[in-house]
């Protein structure tokens, strides 16, 4: 009887065993860097709810750790240096200018997930597309080609254009203008550069704008440009004449039309990512994705500020408008 007791306690630890073990095995960390503020905006939000919808929750099976630069560039490196001393399983971000620190600090030792809008490649932290060979991947919502795209959407909507101003970022890594000035060529309209390095530079760059007698503005989508989108939109209802770019957030301070990707549906695209990293998949073998949607916002307010009447056959396949 004290035999078959034994045997039976010993059956019924043998059976906990797993079971504590599981128990004591922590959650996998994420070390997520926010380039803003502890409320998360619309793209780093739609992340964090498509983890959510594939079964990775904070607190219950995943612990994240937050790091917000509050939009202080300055303070990037210094937040990446903590993330990874708190030895995540994985690092994540969105944007270029948040994933490239993270890389500097993880020194290749942890899996970086994120999306960028520059070229990963000239970025130098990705070899290709194809084959990252590092310890980055995700999305990249790089759309060089679909630069010229959008100079055909501005003749199309104002005909008379004939001199158009590229207000950039030339430490955003991309190829935007130069696949810009091809467009433009193509259609016989001149083209003029205009970078700013900082928020203090827009003015100049304004001032150079009008200037070289432009009659339209081309903003070449980073997170600086996106900072002065308004005042640029603004600049261009003074002047009477139009304002394009890649993303709905120009449009909707007041820029004509973008052409570009969805940033909040490919930033959930990364989710799928996130599990396969941590079920074991190495970033240097899991190919960065390019955007799926592509949407056309259009601001019909700002054309009847400025004038122009919007061809029906564009307002036909917007998908937003804005009135």
């Amino acid at each position: 009887m004290l035999r078959r007791e034994f045997i039976a306690v010993l059956g019924g630890a043998a059976a906990a065993w797993p079971l504590a073990a599981h128990a004591q095995k922590s959650s996998p960390r994420i070390g997520w860097l926010v380039f803003g503020g502890a409320k998360l905006g619309p793209i780093d939000q739609s992340l964090k709810d498509a983890l959510a919808q594939a079964g990775l929750v904070d607190g219950r099976n995943i612990e994240i750790v937050f790091r917000f630069a509050n939009g202080r560039s300055d303070r990037l490196a210094e937040l990446s240096a903590e993330l990874v001393a708190q030895k995540p399983n994985l690092l994540l971000a969105v944007g270029g200018d948040v994933i490239k620190p993270l890389f500097e600090a993880s020194k290749g030792g942890i899996p970086i997930v994120g999306g960028v809008s520059d070229s990963p490649m000239r970025a130098g932290i990705a070899g290709s597309l194809a084959r990252p060979s590092k310890n980055f991947t995700g999305i990249t919502f790089l759309t060089d080609e679909m630069a010229a795209k959008r100079i055909e959407l501005l003749k199309e909507v104002a005909p008379n254009a004939k001199r158009v101003a590229v207000i950039f970022n030339p430490q955003h890594f991309d190829d935007e203008v130069t696949f810009a000035r091809r467009g433009a060529e193509a259609l016989g309209i001149q083209l003029t550069t205009h970078p700013i390095n900082d928020v203090a530079d827009l003015d100049a760059a304004l001032q150079a704008v009008t200037a070289s007698g432009a009659d339209s503005l081309l903003i070449i989508s980073s997170r600086l440009t996106g900072i002065v989108a308004a005042k640029i939109a603004e600049y261009g209802r003074e002047r009477r004449f139009p304002v394009i770019a890649s993303w709905r957030e120009f449009v909707a301070s007041g820029a004509l039309l973008s052409y570009g990707p969805s940033r909040i549906l490919e930033a959930k695209r990364l989710a799928g990512y996130v599990q396969k990293v941590l079920n074991g998949e190495k970033p240097a073998d899991l190919p960065i994705e390019q955007p799926v949607k592509f949407e056309l916002v259009i601001n019909l307010k700002t054309a009847k500020t400025l004038g122009l009447t919007v061809p029906p056959s564009l307002l036909g396949g917007a998908d937003e408008v804005i009135e």
